[in-house]
């Protein structure tokens, strides 16, 4: 079987201009239709030879890797990589019943509530794996996390305890349905410096039809009053939804924002892995249809040099982090820290990949009782592992994917669904589209204004 060759640079014509993403460089250009149909040759045969002068012009313009023709070379993973993130499973039950639950109704599997001394363990743990790193962080996770609300304060204390006295700085996070916050729960998250998600799916209709109570009553009502309130604190706290069939992204934004949401994502459903997978592909159309009208939004609002509207559009935006790979030149090897420097405890002290992996026995690493890990095997980057991922354009973007949808939809968590590749290629092709379009004065406006960082200087090590 021939081998299939990576491409060089992916070319695509979005709204009738040509644009060119340097797939080793993590660089965008316009370029003309003269240059694309060079650039398209040479995708056809990356090694064929060009004319002097053709290859000095794209070299120029840093439109040829000095290794074009060639697969990028596999880099050797660290072989000890500490764990810095933990997410601890407080309870492994709900007070809700939402419809796409990838937990099982929150049971996991198994169901049960974390022992004050197992927890207490889960900490020394972490502490003991961490190694030299000083800045380590906690999420609490359920079902509902705040249903062991008086278990989670005696983890915060202890943790700061422990931590503190080996010099260390622990941060914490939860991630709630908010349907139990109240005076002494918002305190607490203010008091502690606790980073907080909220899960909440927008509209009244919505929320009740997919965020039910386990009795089947609707949690809309109940519940926003309550965020409201934690808002009034804390004005930063972001908002997770979970789009399905044919909601529109920007209703959902809309009525958020009028809950008092000032920072919202919103993302397709994950599959169950406790349920018998189904052939069914989740409908990303009307993401991939909010994503393309956002395109136009960016360059509009920084030719008005709207400041305002450009840090509101960040703060809920669907192309922003592909913008930034642009513009900083960023390339991700792995889609996140699982089974890196991120792991998740269950109820009964076992280790998974992460927390949405609590339950299956295949993606256990272990348990805090002892000493090793077994996560080589989770470690291989996709951007070269893969057979799928390495020849796609959007590898060092996307990075193979969330493990856990892929398994979700092919069993496999190194094969991505096909509707989420497309999604994550045309996402990547609209932000390379803006930053193709972005002149100097766009970029440098965009950094002053703080809606994007300057890129960072590679020789600060600081």
């Amino acid at each position: 079987m021939k081998q299939k060759v990576m491409r060089p640079c992916h070319v695509f014509n979005h709204k009738g201009r040509w644009y060119v993403i340097n797939i080793e460089k993590m660089s965008a250009a316009i370029i003309e239709d003269e240059t694309a149909g060079v650039i398209e040759k040479l995708n056809s045969n990356p090694a064929a030879a060009l004319e002097p002068r053709v290859e000095e012009q794209l070299k120029t313009l840093g439109l040829l890797s000095e290794d074009r023709g060639h697969s990028p070379k596999a880099r050797k993973e660290k072989e000890y990589v500490p764990i810095v993130n933990m997410s601890l499973f407080l309870t492994q039950s709900c007070n809700l019943k939402c419809v796409y639950c990838y937990g099982e109704g929150g049971e996991y599997g198994t169901g049960g509530s974390i022992k004050e001394k197992t927890a207490f363990q889960a900490v020394d743990w972490l502490l003991e794996q961490s190694g030299k790193i000083r800045k380590l962080h906690i999420g609490f996770f359920g079902g509902e996390p705040f249903l062991k609300f008086p278990l989670m304060k005696a983890v915060v204390e202890y943790a700061e305890k422990k931590f503190g006295e080996m010099g260390k700085d622990v941060a914490f996070h939860v991630t709630t349905n908010a349907t139990l916050l109240n005076d002494e729960i918002i305190t607490f998250i203010k008091d502690y410096r606790i980073g907080i998600m909220i899960s909440f799916d927008g509209t009244k209709e919505l929320q009740d039809r997919q965020r039910p109570y386990a009795d089947g009553r609707g949690s809309y009502d109940s519940t926003v009053p309550k965020i409201k309130k934690l808002l009034e604190v804390l004005p930063l706290t972001r908002g997770n939804a979970i789009i399905m069939g044919d909601t529109n992204p920007q209703d959902v934004k809309d009525a958020m924002m009028k809950i008092g949401f000032s920072e919202i994502s919103v993302i397709p459903p994950s599959g169950c892995l406790f349920k018998e997978k189904t052939d069914k592909a989740r409908d990303t159309k009307h993401i991939v249809q909010e994503m393309e009208e956002e395109e136009e939004k960016w360059i509009t609002l920084t030719r008005k040099r709207d400041s305002q509207a450009l840090k509101t559009l960040k703060s809920r935006s669907a192309l922003y982090y592909g913008i930034v790979a642009f513009l900083h030149n960023i390339k991700k090897r792995h889609f996140c820290g699982a089974g890196f420097g991120l792991a998740a405890v269950s109820c009964s002290g076992e280790i998974y990949l992460c927390h949405r992996f609590v339950g299956k026995d295949e993606y256990k690493l272990g348990s805090i009782f002892e000493k090793e890990l077994k996560r080589e095997e989770f470690q291989k980057s996709p951007v070269t592992a893969s057979r799928l991922c390495s020849v796609c354009f959007a590898r060092y973007f996307c990075a193979g994917g969330c493990k856990h949808d892929n398994a979700g939809a092919s069993g496999s968590i190194s094969i991505p669904a096909e509707e989420m590749c497309r999604m994550k290629c045309r996402g990547i092709e609209l932000s390379a589209a803006i930053t193709g379009r972005l002149d100097s004065e766009d970029r440098a406006f965009l950094v002053a204004q703080g809606i994007f960082s300057p890129k960072p200087c590679p020789f600060d090590f600081q």
